[in-house]
């Protein structure tokens, strides 16, 4: 009996001790330590979902691009490369223009891309596709590779003892405890973070394309600004290539900076080796044009290239205020999510119900 007593005094004197003290957790004992979590202190929970067939649309989308770029190479000519417009965008159609090219095309189909399902062929156009295992083995990496994302935007983030895992074949849970701006959270999750540097078209004025005359080949985007004092945006059309020239993919560090000249925060990015040559490659040939930095589908700036830029650096302009250079930062230095992902669940627990949980 009377070691019971000792056990239960020993076991609630941390608490007593906590209470005494006014701690928010008891101290008492070294090395114990007590996670409040998403109920006890209050924060955040989510359940996204990863749109995996994104994931599989962008996988076509740069097989078709790696297709082009090589028959370049070999120089087979009349070869038309394109993904039928349909959703999802899954399937490439290949139209032979030149009698003389289907040799030359089989052979490098089979040399360069024999992992593709040819649904159908004849002698002028084939229809590929990826076989059914190759699609489920890039919708499973999306998922893995969105949670790993996730979890290095939130560890950077700095959320004490968050709780991140998978949910099924596509979904994600989020329990973010003690948040306590959740709108800055959703978007730190949110943002795809797909970066890409694309050179502008110099001869057509972007207003024709708003009308719909956009050139082959180009795509029309925006930069979107927003005067902080009125709390109005508005958007400046950007007529751009649609081939990337240069990804994320090369960078390895994104940090806070402060112009000097105009005291404002912008995003310094710094590129791998492999990197630093490509960028100085595509930087040297194109002096005195206009390279677009492109951030999911939005123009952050568009700077002309004065010279050859060998050092592997760049910056991200945009009127960014700290916070919003930090955590631009934070989703380069994570990477960018494999696919798109859309909020399913959202709930906020308030730090009352955390607070009266303790007391009780």
């Amino acid at each position: 009996m009377v070691a019971v007593i000792v056990a239960a005094v020993i076991y609630v004197l941390p608490t007593i001790h906590m209470r005494l003290q006014g701690l928010d957790q008891p101290t008492l004992w070294p090395g114990k330590k007590i996670n409040l979590g998403l109920d006890l202190q209050g924060g955040m929970h989510l359940v996204l979902e990863v749109d995996t067939i994104k994931a599989v649309e962008s996988t076509i989308g740069r097989i078709q691009q790696e297709m082009q770029e090589g028959l370049k190479e070999e120089g087979i000519k009349g070869i038309q490369v394109e993904i039928i417009a349909e959703d999802p965008k899954t399937k490439i159609r290949v139209v032979i223009k030149k009698d003389e090219s289907v040799d030359p095309f089989n052979q490098f189909l089979d040399d360069e891309f024999s992992n593709l399902r040819i649904i159908s062929r004849t002698k002028a156009e084939i229809l590929l596709n990826l076989p059914d295992s190759e699609v489920k083995r890039i919708k499973k990496w999306a998922t893995e590779q969105a949670l790993e994302t996730i979890r290095n935007r939130i560890d950077q983030f700095g959320v004490s003892e968050p709780d991140i895992r998978s949910q099924g074949a596509r979904r994600i849970l989020i329990q973010l405890p003690g948040v306590k701006d959740p709108e800055r959270a959703k978007d730190l999750l949110g943002k795809t973070a797909l970066l890409e540097f694309k050179l502008l078209d110099e001869n057509t004025d972007p207003r024709e394309a708003e009308e719909g005359k956009v050139p082959s080949g180009y795509e029309l985007l925006y930069q979107i600004t927003k005067n902080r004092e009125t709390d109005r945006e508005s958007k400046t059309p950007f007529l751009v290539k649609k081939r990337t020239e240069m990804s994320g993919a090369y960078l390895t560090d994104a940090r806070v900076e402060i112009d000097s000249q105009y005291n404002e925060s912008y995003v310094s990015i710094k590129f791998s080796n492999k990197g630093a040559k490509l960028f100085a490659r595509i930087t040297g040939a194109n002096v005195k044009k206009r390279l677009a930095i492109v951030l999911d589908n939005k123009v952050y700036s568009a700077p002309v290239i004065q010279e050859k830029i060998t050092g592997g650096e760049a910056r991200i302009s945009g009127s960014f205020t700290p916070e919003e250079a930090r955590d631009l930062a934070i989703i380069l230095r994570a990477g960018a999510l494999p696919a798109p992902v859309n909020i399913l669940e959202e709930r906020t627990v308030g730090a009352s119900l955390g607070e009266d949980s303790i007391q009780n």
